[in-house]
């Protein structure tokens, strides 16, 4: 790899070393093309750290705590069971902090020549410019930078009250009860498992969408099969307002009454967006502000830009809780 005080040029620059990224590093490293893999934020993956992983270690507890509840049907008497609510976070935390530490070992591995920390901006189809202290000349660059919940800008006002998945992960115990925002795939399966963990859970959407379902056959069926277990609304009309430690939800219930319930947190899982915004993306996609860029590179960065899919969300819904604007918590490099 030449490098000279302020350039390096390589044949392969990987943005993000999460899942992707170092998948994309492997690939070009099995191509024996020379590969920089610049990250600008913490090592450990989006699925070890808050995503897949930690969702399953919450996920292991549930089921065992819901088999309880099927004993009668092979003839055994049913126990009570008592769930430690910090005893089960503890072990979520100390579970997937062993995960991550597999991959920030698998990437400490990695050569030193062969990583850079950093956020990288786009210059040019083929120049990179990170951290306003080094240029990256690459024959191709791969956008490896994962993605962000996202969420309505108006719920910010729940302050602490307001979480993700991302957050989730990291409460010392398991609250008393939430209300869920968005039966998405990540909404249903953290609902389900804290109900199934003792926690109180309304789960709300808009849309009439049920995790990834597009048949109307298949949606209705999942949307009986989750209500026998706890509140689903997939077309909900709820307002969300902060009231001391607590989120209040006004909502119409399936019955058509107006009701009103006070919640630990408000678990928003309305979709992600791509952590693009420090790339430098926006004027990339504009020839006449970045002529150097090829068609083909605008259009890459295009889709890369495209607003996200918003779980169980209507496009025109402005009034309650999923509006058309996306706000992240916080994008990666």
């Amino acid at each position: 790899m030449a490098t000279t005080q302020s350039s390096i040029e390589t044949d392969v620059a990987v943005i993000g070393a999460g899942t992707a990224g170092l998948a994309a590093y492997r690939a070009a490293k099995g191509a024996g093309k020379r590969v920089l893999l610049i990250e600008g934020g913490e090592h450990g993956t989006t699925c070890a750290r808050v995503g897949c992983m930690p969702s399953k270690l919450l996920i292991a507890p549930a089921e065992a705590a819901h088999a309880v509840a099927r004993f009668a049907a092979f003839g055994m008497q049913p126990v009570a069971v008592k769930v430690d609510r910090r005893a089960v976070m503890e072990r979520v935390r100390l579970e997937r902090d062993r995960f991550v530490a597999f991959v920030t070992d698998d990437v400490d591995s990695l050569p030193d020549a062969d990583k850079l920390g950093g956020c990288a901006l786009f210059v040019d189809d083929g120049t990179l410019r990170v951290d306003d202290r080094l240029r990256v000349k690459a024959a191709g660059i791969v956008i490896a930078t994962g993605s962000s919940p996202v969420f309505p800008l108006a719920w910010r006002a729940l302050g602490d009250r307001l979480a993700t998945n991302e957050d989730v992960f990291e409460w010392a115990e398991l609250p008393e009860s939430v209300a869920v925002f968005g039966p998405g795939v990540i909404g249903l399966e953290l609902g389900q498992a804290l109900h199934r963990l003792g926690v109180r859970v309304k789960v709300f959407g808009r849309g009439g969408g049920v995790g990834p379902l597009s048949h109307p056959a298949l949606i209705d069926c999942a949307r009986k099969v989750f209500t026998q277990e706890f509140y689903l609304d997939t077309n909900a009309h709820a307002e969300v307002a902060r009231d001391g430690n607590e989120v209040v939800v006004t909502y119409q219930a399936l019955d058509g009454s107006t009701q009103t319930e006070r919640f630990a947190y408000l678990v928003a899982a309305t979709g992600r967006a791509p952590n693009v915004g420090k790339l430098g993306t926006a004027p990339l996609c504009n020839a006449a502000v970045r002529p150097s860029l090829s068609p083909e590179t605008r259009a890459t960065i295009r889709r890369c830009c495209m607003k996200p899919r918003m779980r169980g969300a209507s496009p025109a819904t402005t009034r309650h809780g999923f509006p058309t604007s996306r706000a992240a918590f916080g994008a990666r490099c």
